[in-house]
């Protein structure tokens, strides 16, 4: 029989002890934070990873919040690996944070803000302080109305080249088609069109798939639990390493594409920059660019060449996954509810009746198509969760909020929660009518606040001009394999169906 002191010495044994001992020690140290700040709070595990696996898990996420809501109330901590967190579900709360008190609550992250690489760490939804303001107020004249009345025609030439891939799906494949693949093509030839003057011509699924979509896809493949995130959450100076050495988490080849890609489009826009009679989002970072060595903290305006190529591919990746998956499950949403459906077509066709042709004014009466895509974004909301971090120790309608706490916000709970919403895993266009009747911090599928997303009107204008322009064609509708509603979901970077499944369209007889 083999003792243990045939594998090691008796103080070797002592060592390997008192190691297990103090990790032990320093973990339940660590997971006692919760406790003393005498907040209710989920127990945490290490197979949990604190309770991370719950929190984002592919099939627990979307009812880990309502969980722990019924047991604990609207306050309630958690423990990311061995961070704590706490979660508000209290709208009085949120308004102070997003709002009142937007100073103190000024980041949304401070975590995982090093792992995309160089260029996506100074993209605007992770940087901090003055960096923010800065480009955030370099960015945001973009998106003005002017601007993007300059750019409906851009957006229109790419819906009606969406309107031809689905005359082809029609004649090919009896109209049937991927609605995740086909609005993603979209958005991406959109935001890269109407924001960057760039062609990509990605719809056209008869032929190879570009380039630019299969890289977006390999981005967004990852998971939330792949070894180098989790290596950052339970060691968060791994996050270092990785900004030290330019590794981005989310697949170096992929990101190093779209870098690659932003630097050709960046240089071709230089070379023509008087050839240019259209400014768009690239020239108006292009024309606000500070060399590196001169930025100084008295910048309150411009951008490196770092942060102008971080931006792009950041807006060019949101649009591909966000945008496009919201115009999916609008689609979805649509094909289950064709008497919805067949009143929103009756309504663009008394718009284009009235004025001939789409436009600004035009799009902006289609109030129906308005209440569908509001409940869509309340319905499959694509952030499962918003963050922000305390500044400095503060007390809010009671609750004492330490500093350098994380505070989520459980945006995909509050969305469905049955004390804000009637039946709210229904499809009720109907609750949208009058926006100024809904609570701003229960349903806010673009964030809230001073750092709500910056192309959020960009992002509707997309979204409502691509659906009408298919409405007033086609009529959608389920194929064999399409799942009835509520359609499941799961959490993978981004909100997505938990199944592939086709739609149809039909050439409508006007």
């Amino acid at each position: 029989m083999i003792s243990p002191l045939d594998v090691l010495s008796f103080e070797s044994w002592i060592f390997v002890a008192s190691v297990i001992f103090l990790a032990r020690y320093y973990v339940r140290r660590k997971w006692s934070k919760l406790e003393n700040l005498q907040i209710p709070f989920d127990p945490p595990s290490l197979m949990n990873l604190g309770s991370l696996r719950k929190e984002f898990g592919e099939k627990t996420a979307f009812e880990y919040e309502n969980e722990c809501k019924k047991k604990y109330g609207n306050i309630w901590g958690l423990y990311e690996g061995l961070h704590p967190v706490i979660t508000v579900h209290d709208p009085d709360i949120l308004r102070q944070i997003f709002i009142k008190d937007f100073s103190n609550f000024p980041d949304r992250d401070k975590r995982l803000t090093k792992i995309g690489g160089k260029e996506l760490n100074n993209g605007l939804t992770v940087v901090s302080g003055k960096q923010w303001k800065r480009i955030r107020s370099t960015m945001t004249p973009t998106f003005s109305t002017s601007k993007l009345k300059n750019m409906f025609g851009i957006v229109e030439w790419c819906a009606d080249n969406a309107v031809a891939a689905f005359n082809k799906k029609v004649e090919n494949k009896n109209g049937i088609f991927n609605p995740k693949e086909s609005f993603s093509r979209l958005s991406l030839d959109i935001v890269c069109s109407a924001a960057f003057s760039t062609k990509v011509h990605s719809q056209d699924d008869t032929i190879e798939e570009p380039k630019i979509s299969k890289q977006a896809k390999k981005i967004f493949s990852s998971s939330f639990f792949n070894p180098l995130i989790l290596l950052c959450i339970v060691f968060p100076p791994f996050e270092n390493v990785l900004e030290k050495l330019n590794i981005s988490a989310f697949g170096s080849g992929a990101v190093g594409y779209f870098k690659t890609l932003t630097d050709r489009v960046i240089g071709k826009r230089k070379e023509n920059h008087h050839a240019e009679s259209r400014v768009d989002l690239m020239q108006l970072m292009l024309d606000s660019e500070i060399p590196e060595d001169k930025l100084t903290e008295n910048n309150v305006k411009g951008m490196t060449k770092t942060e102008i190529v971080g931006n792009s591919m950041l807006m060019i990746l949101a649009g591909y996954e966000n945008t496009g998956g919201t115009m999916s499950f609008l689609a979805y949403c649509l094909a289950q509810n064709p008497e919805i459906q067949t009143k929103v077509q009756e309504e663009i066709d008394e718009m284009f009746e009235e004025h001939g042709k789409f436009d600004y004014e035009g799009l902006s009466k289609l109030k129906l198509l308005d209440m569908c895509i509001n409940e869509t974004l309340r319905l499959y909301i694509p952030i499962l969760k918003n963050t922000r971090f305390a500044e400095k120790e503060i007390t809010i309608n009671g609750f004492t909020i330490p500093a350098g706490m994380q505070i989520n916000i459980p945006t995909y709970q509050l969305a469905h929660d049955p004390e804000y919403w009637d039946e709210p895993y229904e499809f009720k266009p109907e609750r949208m009518k009058d926006m100024s009747q809904i609570d701003p911090m229960v349903y806010q599928p673009f964030g809230a606040g001073p750092r709500n997303c910056i192309g959020m009107r960009f992002a509707l204008l997309e979204i409502k001009l691509s659906l009408a322009k298919i409405l007033q064609n086609f009529t959608i509708k389920p194929t064999e394999n399409t799942p009835k509603p509520p359609l499941k979901l799961k959490f993978a970077f981004s909100v997505r169906p938990e199944v592939e499944f086709d739609l149809k369209v039909e050439p409508r007889r006007t």
